[in-house]
């Protein structure tokens, strides 16, 4: 069965390369393209490439393309594991070498026909927005598959795998939600450059529609080429951080916290009558608008937690119905000043004058400067930052015999230190572009790398956090040990309120909505739903919420390129967003043991045992 399905993937990958894009030199703003494929090119509006640029080399790639694929299928049906093994080990290496040769060729080709047009005295270069196409990148994708099939033939090759679930099942959620939303694209929209164009052949529409679903997801990872998409993608990532710590956290305990909006709202209040109006010295004001922040999602996650713990009370429906709460309450404070109680008039001193429902502006003293304000102060680079970062994390390692706690506290006083000491050191000058200096991610990105560690910390080194998994996982088991449930249950709500409120500094204290030091009716307060996304997507470990807020930070980025260039809604974020979720609930179609951890550790004691019989039976073989 496996070895029928592996060669419909190869009749596939062949397909897609005879009708789709290899290449693409040159691109209009619209998508318009100049379409490379090794049958012949496709050029619908007749763009004109310069004189003497050829790629006749797609030829014999797509004849070397061909023969390696009917190899690989031939390989599947030799006898022996070991042999198929290294074969394929051989032809997935051969197949990311003809991918790696056929980029060079590419983009070698390209500069030296940008460099010619420039000495000949042209203004800009004539080929823009080019790119290797689905043609190219189906070799890749084949050619990795067959390194991963490689390692499938070896002894304790599905374990292997399984071990990597964490990782698998996110990943195959992420392709199937890709191939959705490429279809819905497709169906939606008309191929790029094809629309009011007669006479369009079969192989041209569809080579069109291939092409308009490559450029979309193009576009849309396009923020990680440059350093102002990369600041950008984190400015959107960093508040993604906070609601997928929180929504994790809750899964952790066995609580389903989908009220991170209502916090964020609470937090974003409380951080905001901090900012604009407690008193403090200045040194005091910022950490104590952020801890206010917390407090405030802590609170209105705590009640939730005592009326679970209390009353029984789902924590579901009243996490939407506080949510619903918290917006009504913000409204209440900002969108206007007067308002009429059993005919007395009240006048509340919240919100700034003006149409919109805003608040007046934070002071200076509790606003979190911009990152790159914070790397670089005077278009200087600092050393303050990055060897506050090097002295914490050497310090921490070096110390790897002292207890926990007293590892944590000297590497935050290294950290302190290496800030102090960066700081005095002479910087060096940068230039700094007005795209980079004009994005919005702050210092509010620290804060959510410290909730990370804290994460990680509290849930997997502590005592208190295990007691925690363990009232998720088996909350009967967790009782009879001595854990007091309801008590765990409040402060897992508290925290988990804690960490949804801190993503208002991004937008309160930090300026992350729209450059302003304000809180506004319109924050997106939503980016607390978009939390469940992050936390299934990175499996409720830290590191791997990570890597999905920065993914979905890089989509939401490259979502507003998306909407200017092609005119396709960034609504498609939440449309893969949601299939994400959809495809993750069912375990992206994957057996069992890639979603039940019992059925898991059935394969991996399996592996082991056939293992240990192997050395056994060789063992004697070996002495004689």
């Amino acid at each position: 069965m496996g070895r029928y399905l592996f060669l419909i993937a190869g009749a596939i990958t062949l397909v897609l390369m005879i009708l789709s894009p290899w290449a693409v030199p040159m691109r209009e703003f619209d998508g318009t393209g100049y379409l490379l494929n090794p049958l012949g090119a496709m050029n619908p509006k007749g763009l004109a490439l310069p004189e003497g640029l050829s790629f006749g080399w797609l030829g014999l790639f797509f004849g070397l393309w061909a023969v390696l694929l009917l190899t690989a299928s031939l390989v599947m049906f030799l006898p022996g594991a070991q042999m198929r093994a290294r074969v394929l080990y051989v032809l997935g290496g051969v197949g990311v070498l003809l991918f790696a040769l056929e980029a060079y060729l590419f983009y070698q080709a390209i500069a030296a026909a940008n460099d010619a047009a420039l000495a000949a005295g042209a203004r800009r270069p004539p080929l823009r927005r080019f790119a290797l196409s689905l043609g190219a990148y189906a070799g890749l994708f084949y050619a990795l598959g067959l390194l991963l099939l490689a390692r499938m033939q070896l002894p304790g090759g599905l374990a292997f795998l399984v071990r990597l679930r964490g990782v698998v099942v996110p990943v195959v959620s992420l392709l199937l939600a890709v191939v959705v939303g490429a279809g819905v694209v497709a169906v939606l929209r008309p191929g790029l450059g094809t629309q009011g164009v007669e006479d369009l052949g079969l192989r041209e529409l569809i080579a069109g529609k291939l092409d308009l679903v490559t450029y979309t997801f193009q576009i849309l990872f396009s923020p990680i080429l440059s350093l102002a998409g990369i600041f950008n993608s984190l400015s959107f990532a960093t508040p993604l951080i906070f609601t997928g710590l929180a929504v994790a956290f809750g899964f952790r305990a066995g609580l389903f916290n989908i009220g991170a909006p209502g916090q964020l709202t609470i937090g974003a209040l409380f951080a905001m009558l901090v900012g604009v109006y407690l008193p403090l010295p200045g040194w005091l004001l910022l950490p104590t608008a952020i801890l206010a922040a917390a407090l405030g999602g802590a609170l209105w996650g705590g009640i939730v937690g005592w009326l679970k713990a209390r009353f029984g009370a789902n924590e579901v429906i009243n996490t939407i119905m506080m949510n619903y709460i918290a917006a009504s309450v913000l409204l209440f404070m900002l969108a206007a000043n007067e308002y009429s109680f059993f005919g007395n008039k009240v006048t509340l001193p919240f919100k700034a004058e003006g149409f919109e429902g805003r608040s007046e502006e934070m002071q200076e003293e509790a606003r979190i400067p911009h990152m790159i304000d914070i790397l670089a102060p005077n278009s200087t680079f600092s050393w303050a930052l990055p060897l506050a970062v090097v002295a914490a994390l050497g310090v921490y390692y070096a110390l790897r015999r002292l207890e926990l706690g007293k590892r944590l506290l000297a590497a935050l006083g290294a950290m302190v230190a290496g800030f102090v000491l960066g700081g005095l050191v002479p910087g060096i000058p940068v230039t700094i572009s007005s795209a980079l200096s004009s994005q919005l991610l702050n210092g509010s990105f620290l804060v959510a790398v410290l909730a990370l560690l804290f994460y990680n910390f509290y849930l997997f080194r502590t005592a208190g956090g295990y007691e925690l998994r363990a009232t998720g996982l088996a909350p009967k088991a967790a009782e009879y040990a001595g854990v007091n449930l309801k008590r765990k249950m409040i402060m897992a709500m508290i925290i988990s309120g804690a960490l949804a409120g801190l993503a208002a500094t991004h937008y309160v204290l930090g300026a992350g909505m729209d450059g302003t030091y304000r809180l506004k009716t319109s924050i997106p307060s939503s980016v607390g739903f978009d939390g469940i996304a992050v936390a299934l997507m990175g499996q409720n470990m830290p590191l791997g919420i990570f890597l999905s807020a920065t993914l979905f930070g890089v989509l939401l980025a490259g979502g507003v390129s998306l909407n200017a260039q092609l005119g396709i809604s960034n609504q498609i974020i939440q449309v893969l967003q949601a299939l994400i979720i959809l495809f993750i609930a069912v375990g992206g179609f994957l057996p069992r043991y890639f979603t039940d951890p019992l059925r898991a550790a059935q394969v991996e004691t399996e592996a082991k045992a056939e293992q240990e019989a192997r050395q056994a039976k060789s063992s004697p073989a070996a002495g004689d």
